[in-house]
């Protein structure tokens, strides 16, 4: 076991919140995945997303249906149809893959939801055939997302037939009151089958938790991540709650228990601290990785996500695009998205198109704040000026705080800076963005003092 590293002292604590403020109540993507941190879109019904450019091409795929709604789940999602509505959602999809030039080169591949493993596993397949008829597989793993209580023996053939290397599965929490309070509606033995189902049949498995729960506890978050590496799961994803007007937990919970950047510090203290425990590695700012693989072939298939580089095609309800620096959203709509692609429309809502200053900061979210180095010499040739002089002020307050660290050649965050690593790039947004975020959590704060009772 490894030994535990001594929590960070409050008059520390007080020097991070100088440098990078207080955790946000109102968040929607991370920082670190620009611009959906601050979804301002214009729009764009019916805008052209082109063809793809040539070159490898990321691939998403959205399934909206889920068997139940998290009440802080704030993505795309609805109740799972009968099989014939699923089976029209599919034929959709595979309307709108077809748009893509067949044996276009794969970057990476991403299917999501919601749950894709809601679906039955005769259309998990189809799905994913229709993809692979469009796109040629290359050497980056490809990941499906699954829940415990829905995954099942046809949905793992269907993954393997395909050649699925990895899958995430949304675990969240184990604790019967947290379980409860957030309408999940799993149990710790669904888990456990699902899990030696997947570890079984040779995937490279990711688990979900989340901390700062409603009733949640620390000791009980240290026994979820226990209990899934016990299992043998590759990696944990450790996510914080993250609450705004979306969310039905935002109406519940109260300001007082919300994360505040002490509470939040800690929860990431015992995240870090029981993946060590458990031979975990630390390789991006949410995700952590068994240290020592169990086999050779493990080791081999060491997961990187690069679905926010290059160009990305996405498909289904709510799906962004990201292609020639523009970013489009799909209607969000069910119905009228479903009408649109089986009327041969484009199915885009919104776009955003991503200006120099925004390019040079998705690189920086994309590096140094997804847990890579920012290394000064790819930046400088990738956008022909210098990070030192584009990033300035708010590289100088991150290197006082000992947040970043100066490699030389190359920029990371510190060990402490990782436990802020989503204000730490926040401090690099532009200020129309910044005012942006401080008006939805005025905005928020307005509408939470509204309902509450009087006194």
């Amino acid at each position: 076991m490894t030994q535990e590293r001594a929590a960070l002292p409050d008059t520390e604590i007080e020097r991070l919140f100088e440098a990078v403020g207080e955790l946000a109540q109102v968040s929607y993507a991370p920082p670190n995945i620009y611009p959906m941190s601050a979804p301002v879109f214009a729009s764009a019904r019916g805008a052209d997303r082109g063809e793809p450019p040539a070159g490898p091409l990321g691939v998403y795929a959205h399934v909206p249906f889920c068997n139940y709604k998290c009440s802080f789940c704030f993505y795309a999602t609805r109740a799972v149809p009968d099989a014939v509505e699923m089976a029209r959602y599919v034929s959709v999809l595979e309307r709108e893959l077809s748009w893509i030039p067949p044996g276009t080169s794969l970057a990476q591949l991403y299917v999501g939801g919601g749950t894709p493993s809601a679906l039955p596993p005769e259309l998990l397949d189809r799905l994913l055939a229709a993809i692979f008829a469009r796109v040629v597989r290359g050497t980056q793993v490809s990941t499906v997302e699954c829940s415990p209580e829905s995954v099942g023996d046809g949905h793992v053939q269907a993954l393997r037939r395909h050649g699925i290397e990895r899958v995430s599965l949304g675990v969240q929490t184990n604790e019967p009151q947290v379980l409860e309070a957030t309408h999940r509606r799993h149990d710790l033995a669904q888990v456990t089958r699902a899990l030696e189902k997947l570890v079984g049949a040779g995937f490279f498995v990711n688990v979900d938790l989340i901390y700062g729960l409603p009733g949640q506890t620390h000791e009980g978050f240290r026994a979820d991540f226990e209990t899934v590496a016990r299992l043998g799961v590759h990696s944990v994803t450790c996510y914080n709650l993250r609450v705004n007007e979306h969310t039905a937990i935002a109406r519940r919970i109260p300001r007082e228990a919300r994360l505040d950047l002490t509470r939040a510090i800690r929860w990431r203290e015992t995240a870090r601290d029981v993946a060590e425990a458990c031979g975990f590695r630390q390789t991006r700012w949410h995700t952590f990785q068994r240290r020592d693989p169990a086999t050779a072939a493990d080791a081999a298939r060491r997961f990187r996500d690069d679905t926010g580089w290059g160009n990305q095609y996405g498909v289904g309800v709510s799906a962004r695009s990201r292609l020639r620096g523009a970013i489009t959203r799909n209607r969000k709509q069910y119905g009228d998205y479903l009408e649109a692609i089986e009327r041969g429309d484009s199915p885009v809502e919104e776009m955003r198109r991503l200006d120099a200053g925004e390019r040079r900061l998705r690189h920086l979210t994309l590096t140094l704040g997804d847990g890579r180095p920012l290394v000064r010499a790819d930046y400088e040739r990738a956008f022909g000026t210098r990070f030192d002089d584009d990033f300035a002020p708010p590289l100088a307050k991150l290197r006082r705080a000992e947040i970043v660290e100066d490699h030389g050649d190359r920029l990371e965050l510190s060990p402490r800076g990782r436990l802020v690593y989503d204000l730490a790039i926040k401090t690099f947004y532009p200020e129309p963005v910044l005012r942006w975020m401080d008006e939805r959590q005025r905005l928020a704060d307005t509408a939470r003092n509204l309902r509450a009772p009087a006194p």
